[in-house]
């Protein structure tokens, strides 16, 4: 009887994971598209599958090779177009580990973006901003790799590298873009497309970070390594739990109701903070993470709406201030933190959660700000009040005028 070969069944294994974790990425589409005007939900399923493409050509020429080539602590060299004997497994899943955090970073100005200004930023976010940021902390070689003798760090499955990061653009996106037309009057109507299309989102979102974590544990077919995925899996599944229930009772005690959106939005609060540490930490530890990661969630979403900041997707406050929460959890509760013996990866943590924020901000500012200067990035107001689908997409064409291509 033959025996599988161990490298084909990891392989076969990581792939598995890889399609899972794609579920992150397109529930995120049917969440923005869940909480979208009718007269933009073109534009936004648009976007989402186009970010796809965009970061895949991205990541293939020269992502991948900023990301894990060799030779260089700041920067990768090799593997550019993917040669050099590549990985192929390792490739797809941190292409796709590039395409959620691309998703997520350029969707927050939900409902005002022009096709062209968002495809031209997904291009340099995956592939510059993105692929530095994970050479740093998950190349063997990076600076901040948990291998480096100089300033070793602690993040993972993505607390800070993708969540972090690209809540940061997604914070600069809604400095320079800014708010809806009329968003703060109090005549201001916000109609949703469909709530059970958010759920269906946010569930699906949940299943795409069981396959984020389980797919970057690196010896699955060691000994006792499949505890350690169980243990990963109920961690993950625990924070979950405790930040939706935290949610849920905090808005049925404040708002007298029920609040589903809360729920889910605490439940993957309660996972993003998880992620830095979610292989090592006892249960109770990642309640605690889940817990307070959906309290968070909620003060700083209360926060940005007295500020006025038009965040409907709840990008900042759901992915940002909890991913860099989780690198400091993880830098003092992790086996290989503080707690674990290793004082000096909490200080390093929070050094990689601020290098990460300016890093995103130093090269997005810029950027879409000079998208702005040109016309590219925001939609003019009459479009947005018409709906970007009607001007920029098939609903342009009259219903019955338009010429069959068949």
């Amino acid at each position: 009887m033959a025996f599988p070969d161990s490298i084909a069944v990891h392989d076969a294994f990581i792939l598995l994971c890889s399609f899972f974790a794609l579920c992150l990425k397109f529930g995120f589409a049917f969440v923005e598209a869940g909480k979208t005007d009718p007269k933009n939900v073109s534009n936004v399923i648009f976007k989402n599958v186009a970010d796809t493409f965009v970061t895949l050509l991205a990541f293939f020429l020269h992502g991948y090779a900023f990301a894990f080539g060799e030779h260089n602590a700041v920067i990768g060299t090799q593997f550019f177009l993917t040669l050099n004997k590549t990985n192929m497994v390792n490739f797809f899943f941190n292409y796709v580990r590039c395409a959620v955090a691309t998703t997520l970073a350029l969707g927050a100005a939900n409902e005002r973006t022009e096709p062209i200004g968002y495809l031209i930023s997904a291009y340099v976010f995956s592939g510059i901003i993105y692929p530095l940021a994970c050479h740093w902390v998950w190349d063997q070689q990076g600076i901040f790799s948990p291998t480096s003798t100089s300033y070793p760090s602690q993040d993972y499955a993505g607390s800070g590298v993708i969540f972090l990061l690209s809540g940061a653009v997604a914070a600069v996106s809604l400095r320079v873009i800014g708010s809806r037309a009329g968003r703060w009057s109090p005549h201001f109507k916000r109609t949703e497309h469909s709530q059970p299309m958010v759920v269906l989102g946010g569930c699906l979102q949940m299943l795409g970070f069981l396959g984020l974590v389980m797919g970057t544990h690196p010896h699955v077919l060691d000994a006792e390594e499949g505890l350690l995925l169980g243990l990963g899996t109920v961690n993950l599944l625990h924070a979950a739990t405790s930040g939706g229930l935290y949610g849920l009772m905090i808005q049925r005690i404040d708002k007298n109701y029920y609040d589903l959106d809360s729920m889910l939005s605490g439940a993957i609060a309660g996972m993003v903070a998880v992620c830095a540490g979610v292989d090592t930490y006892m249960p109770g530890v990642a309640v605690m993470c889940g817990a307070t990661g959906s309290l968070l969630f909620i003060g700083f979403r209360r926060f940005l709406c007295a500020v006025n900041v038009d965040d409907p997707l709840n990008i900042v406050s759901g992915y940002l201030i909890p991913g860099a929460w989780g690198l400091m959890l993880a830098g003092l509760f992790s086996d290989h933190g503080a707690l674990g013996g290793h004082i000096q990866v909490l200080g390093n943590n929070c050094i990689v959660a601020l290098v990460l924020f300016f890093w995103a901000v130093a090269m997005m500012y810029p950027l879409l700000s000079i998208l702005m200067c040109f016309g590219v990035l925001r939609v003019p107001r009459f479009m947005e009040k018409q709906g970007i689908d009607k001007i920029r997409h098939t609903l342009r064409h009259p219903h019955g005028t338009r010429k069959s291509l068949n």
